[in-house]
């Protein structure tokens, strides 16, 4: 008797996107030659879309190798939830990327990466250029928005503030990913700022209206505010640029505020930052997107780190104060040191500290902290950030 032929299994579109969103970026991407249906649907911007929801809730944290200079030369992109499960791993160098000039990272949206090359010779002026990379899908796009600066020939008290300052985002009424490019100079007996955009779709850098209060980041050479400039060079929420500014300032107190840029109308607001918070002393607050959320951190007494969480952007009521964590926790007191947020979930914290470059992981229900094992080298601080991995497009 002879076998009947097996018949073809038909799996719907469906049910083949549920399993696919279980699957990391690596793997889709592969995925794609299996046929023209789920080349198809994997190229799908509702697709995209919805994995990068997906993605969200397992995000990575990016690190570089630590420099004296604000260039990297390679990143590795490392999973949260590996280093919550076992602070002890060792982050590989396998899964680094490597750069062929160095480079600075400016920011992560969506899944991608806005990187400004830089390149410098005795005969010609310094020449910047961007490239948008997606490290999921290894695709990067041309350079792009290029333009050349000045830079000053002998050390002043002005010297890098003629360098342009970058920060990344994305402006959803468009769909369209803008690069922003600030700096301070002085002009006679005051200071002026100039503000550039560079939008993809136009492929060139425009001059939109100056700041109305200067961000904090370009004191750095004149005050010991923002020793670290990335942390606050800007940081992109619901296609907004939001700086940490001084308002005011004078010898012993600072009056902070937030500059937020409104990447569809290319309009400044100030926010207020969380009560009582004018009256700390002049050291390192960091403003950072956390839980989706507006964030500023600081330790106002030196002897406990605080971070407030803006609930609602925009809404000066809706600033919470997280939690605090005491010094004397990490069986540290006193100390000068800068701490910056990585990530936060529910009782679970990750931090760096800016002088011996020391990750921790602190658990806010039982105050008990683990510090994750340093290796390769690489930067915790200055430039570390959250990364999602995402399917979405270079541009």
């Amino acid at each position: 008797m002879d076998t009947p032929p097996l018949q073809a299994l038909f799996v719907p579109n469906e049910l083949v996107s549920e399993i696919l969103f279980l699957l990391s970026v690596k793997n889709i991407v592969r995925l794609k030659c299996v046929s023209k249906s789920w080349n198809a649907l994997i190229s799908d911007p509702l697709f995209v879309q919805k994995h990068h929801n997906l993605s969200l809730q397992n995000p990575h944290l990016m690190l570089s190798w630590k420099t004296i200079t604000p260039a990297v030369k390679f990143v590795v992109p490392f999973p949260v939830h590996l280093l919550l499960k076992n602070p002890s791993i060792t982050v590989s160098s396998n899964k680094s990327h490597d750069f062929e000039h160095n480079c600075r990272i400016v920011g992560s949206c969506n899944g991608l990466l806005c990187l400004l090359f830089n390149s410098e010779t005795e005969t010609s002026k310094p020449k910047n250029w961007l490239r948008f990379w997606n490290p999921a899908t290894r695709t990067s796009s041309k350079n792009l928005g290029s333009f050349r600066y000045r830079t000053p020939r002998r050390y002043d008290n002005s010297y890098g503030l003629s360098c342009y300052k970058f920060s990344f985002g994305y402006d959803a009424s468009t769909l369209t990913y803008k690069v922003v490019a600030f700096r301070v100079r002085r002009n006679n007996d005051s200071w002026e700022s100039r503000v550039k955009i560079f939008n993809l779709g136009d492929n060139c850098w425009r001059n939109i209206q100056s700041f109305p209060i200067f961000p904090l980041n370009w004191l750095q050479n004149r005050r010991r505010l923002a020793s670290n400039c990335r942390l606050n060079d800007g940081v992109h929420l619901s296609g907004t640029i939001n700086w940490l500014a001084m308002y005011k300032p004078t010898t012993h107190v600072v009056q902070f505020v937030i500059v937020s840029l409104d990447l569809s109308t290319e309009s400044y607001k100030k926010l207020l930052p969380p009560p009582g918070f004018n009256e700390m002393p002049c050291f390192q607050p960091l403003l950072r997107v956390l839980m989706d959320s507006l964030c500023l951190s600081h330790n106002p007494k030196k002897t406990e780190l605080v971070l407030w969480q803006m609930k609602e952007y925009g809404v000066q009521e809706s600033w919470t104060q997280l939690f605090k964590i005491s010094y004397k926790n990490l069986q540290m007191q006193n100390i000068d040191a800068g701490f910056a947020c990585l990530y936060v979930n529910s009782d679970t914290v990750i931090f760096a500290n800016k002088y011996c470059n020391q990750p921790y992981i602190y658990n806010l229900k039982d105050k008990t902290v683990k510090r994750i094992k340093v290796g390769l080298n690489l930067d915790w601080f200055d430039q570390a950030m959250v990364y999602v991995e995402s399917l979405v497009s270079v541009p």
